[in-house]
């Protein structure tokens, strides 16, 4: 058999010229990108913010098995560059991840800082700064394009965001069309997601940061007497912690204050009832207390290396990394004193729920009336009837 050959149209003058009209706006875009952040006098630009190095990172996250090639990893670090330099009021900005997407896909930033109070009309959700709003997250579908900001989540949103499964579109005006309903746009499930994944699978290596008396919030800075782990400690999942807040049942990290007993007895049991049934962890809980599957290894030089300096334990350069079963693409890696956390996947947790079932299909219209016609009575039908010679 031969294979049939496929005849392709043949490109006209019009879509060869679009086609170079849509490269070169791309290549201005990429070489605006390079450039460092200028005012309009070409002066150069302060970033008012951290930015971790992430082209570092990316070497790590390489010899882990994840990340996003040297070209894209230029890339992030100069959009975050860029993207830094027009923020205010925000103390770092890093890369948390990419979300894959149908039609395009989210390139996600997370900012610390922007504190400020909950919009008026909204009790339920949490302040800037604080809860599920402890970080600020910005997308971009297009590196050389512009951030957006994504909402604040509320508790609700995220409670209704487990009970689905749903692809991203990569579009985040996009509708959400799935049962059990979900009232928010695509963009609101987006960040969601970034929510729960955060409160799972962000760690640090044990000790590094004490817990603060709210228990919801760590030490800004590690302790004094802390020493980074070394690689051959690392390799155990014991050797390593939260440090972002558990999400409650109820998608909040705290539970709300009772009410007095004696003015609402049935919300206050009801509450009770509640928190009983779901107690806060700590922030810097342990992996044996999450409940979720981890999978730690190494890569690379496991060989220790002794150090010119005096007082300085010798040193291994074997990459540590440790995956996260129920959140596929979630990865945390340390090297030496360095560790980083990243999210490349599809922003989907594993096997719960497999499905979701589908929604009843649209009830059928009414027929169109046809309208009155003549019943064929006596004379017509013998009218119409053949003649028999």
């Amino acid at each position: 058999l031969v294979k049939e050959q496929v005849t392709t149209a043949e490109a006209t003058p019009a879509d060869s010229s679009d086609a170079v009209a849509v490269l070169e706006e791309h290549v201005k875009k990429v070489r605006a990108l390079d450039k460092a952040p200028a005012n309009e006098e070409g002066k150069a630009l302060e970033v008012p913010c951290a930015v971790p190095d992430f082209n570092e990172e990316a070497e790590m996250f390489a010899s882990a098995g994840v990340g996003l090639g040297q070209a894209e990893s230029y890339k992030v670090m100069c959009s975050l560059r860029n993207m830094a330099a027009k923020l205010e009021g925000y103390e770092k900005v890093r890369f948390w991840g990419k979300i894959f997407g149908t039609q395009a896909d989210y390139y996600v930033a997370e900012a610390l800082g922007g504190d400020g109070e909950a919009p008026e009309g909204e009790e339920e959700i949490d302040p800037p700064g604080s809860g599920v709003n402890q970080f600020t997250y910005f997308v971009a579908s297009d590196l050389a394009g512009d951030w957006v900001k994504l909402p604040h989540i509320k508790p609700s949103e995220i409670v209704a965001a487990r009970k689905i499964k749903r692809m991203f579109t990569g579009n985040p005006k996009a509708k959400v069309i799935t049962h059990p309903y979900f009232s928010g746009l695509e963009e609101v499930l987006l960040r969601a997601q970034i929510a729960r994944i955060s409160a799972d699978t962000v760690l640090c290596p044990k000790g590094m940061y004490e817990v603060e008396d709210d228990m919801t919030k760590i030490s800004p800075d590690p302790p004094e007497d802390f020493k980074f782990p070394a690689a051959s400690e690392l390799v155990s999942t014991k050797a390593w912690m939260h440090m972002v807040p558990h999400i409650l049942s109820n998608g909040r990290t705290a539970h709300k204050e009772l009410p007095d007993q004696d003015e609402n007895p049935q919300e206050y049991a009801a509450m009770k009832e509640e928190q009983e049934a779901d107690p806060p962890k700590s922030v810097i809980r342990s992996l044996d207390e999450d409940g979720l599957q981890w999978v730690a290894k190494q890569a690379g030089d496991r060989a220790l290396y002794a150090s010119p300096l005096p007082n300085t334990p010798p040193r291994s350069n074997a990459v540590t990394y440790v995956r996260c079963l129920a959140w596929p693409g979630a990865v945390c890696v340390a090297q030496r004193t360095t560790f980083s956390n990243v999210y490349i996947g599809y922003g989907q947790r594993a096997g719960e729920p497999d499905f979701f079932p589908p929604a009843p299909p649209d009830i059928q219209d009414e027929p169109e009336d046809p309208g009155e016609v003549p019943e064929p009575q006596g004379t017509e039908e013998e009218a119409e009837a053949p003649t028999e010679e």
